[in-house]
């Protein structure tokens, strides 16, 4: 048999011909046989196109669902992709060889979406993941004015609509999309070239990534999402903190409380003197400056001490009353301490 091409001789072992690599994927028993295809369906030469461009005859021996993958493409999508050639063309070749395509996994366009697309010259989609984030902290900021109590679950939404939500779609999509700019970009080339070595003069003609774009662009976009959710965060992470704080200078003083309703239970009224509650222990120096007891109506003044910086100095009182099972039950009250530092028990 011999090559429709250039004529030379074909090799029953080789998918190709070995002179102007000319050449069809055939199966046939697991190997690859030229021969057998063209004793089923005999070629004409080709008298014009691409120097890699080849005919296939109309039937093929084999699984018929398998697609043709000419030899240079591999090639022309090397130079098109440029860096990391190694680790993407093996993927867009199985995506030709597929006929479709596939999600995946790529870290960087997860760490850093508008980057990694920037950089890869996906303008759209470059911009769709720099609004991303924005339009989460818009969101989030729109959310934080509507809610006072802003706690850990909340932050944590915050995060996924900020960061963690557009870094999945990224990540998952990153081949996907390559793919499909990379395989218009050959494509293009291949149009308006007379052959194959042309075509890849026209690719490499342009640079394949921009990394001033991937800085500029890509950073700038992560840097406003930052800016605009970054203040509403700390503030909330802040107050969060501060009502955890009040909570546990709250707990601290549960001995004293308790001492309180037993006298109540066995009285009727609460204890008389100081000296009658519970000595002071040693984390009081720091949660508390002052716990002063009524005697009048057994109420606890809390004097906040240093381990609550923003609320120092600032008082609480623990009120007890009695329900209509003469149970004693416990209100906080504020007196100059603003709401958004208050846990739930003290609103």
């Amino acid at each position: 048999m011999v090559c429709s091409g250039c004529g030379s001789a074909l090799s029953p072992t080789l998918p190709v011909c070995a002179v102007c690599n000319a050449g069809f994927v055939v199966k046939a028993m697991g190997q690859a046989a030229p021969a057998a295809a063209l004793s089923v369906a005999p070629v004409a030469a080709v008298a014009a196109g691409p120097s890699d461009a080849f005919p296939i005859p109309d039937v093929l021996v084999g699984d018929p669902a398998e697609r043709r993958v000419r030899p240079t493409l591999a090639v022309l999508y090397r130079l098109a992709v440029g860096p990391a050639a190694d680790y993407y063309t093996p993927r867009f070749l199985e995506f030709e060889r597929t006929g479709h395509m596939e999600p995946g996994w790529h870290w960087a366009a997860m760490l850093v979406p508008p980057v990694w697309a920037f950089y890869r010259k996906l303008w759209v989609t470059g911009i769709v993941y720099a609004t991303m984030p924005l339009l989460g902290a818009l969101a989030v900021r729109a959310l934080g004015e509507r809610i006072d109590d802003w706690n850990m679950p909340f932050l944590i939404v915050a995060a996924l609509l900020i960061w963690l939500l557009p870094s999945l779609c990224a990540a998952t999509m990153a081949h996907s999309l390559l793919y499909r700019r990379i395989r218009r970009l050959v494509r293009r080339a291949e149009a308006t070239s007379v052959n194959a070595a042309d075509a890849a003069r026209v690719i490499t003609e342009r640079d394949p990534t921009s990394g001033v774009a991937g800085m500029l662009l890509g950073v700038g976009a992560i840097a406003m999402a930052l800016g605009l959710a970054a203040p509403d965060m700390l503030r909330a992470y802040t107050e969060y903190t501060v009502r955890e704080q009040v909570s546990q200078t709250l707990a601290a003083v549960k001995d004293v409380q308790q001492k309180v309703e037993e006298r109540f239970e066995r009285t009727g009224r609460p204890p008389q003197q100081r000296d009658e509650l519970p000595p002071s222990p040693a984390l009081w120096a720091h949660m508390l400056d002052e716990l002063s007891l009524n005697p009048a109506t057994g109420r606890l003044r809390l004097s906040l001490g240093p381990a609550v910086p923003q609320l120092w100095g600032k008082t609480l009182l623990l009120a007890p009353a009695l329900d209509v099972f003469q149970r004693v039950r416990w209100y906080c009250i504020p007196i100059d301490i603003p709401a958004k530092y208050l846990p739930k028990e003290c609103r």
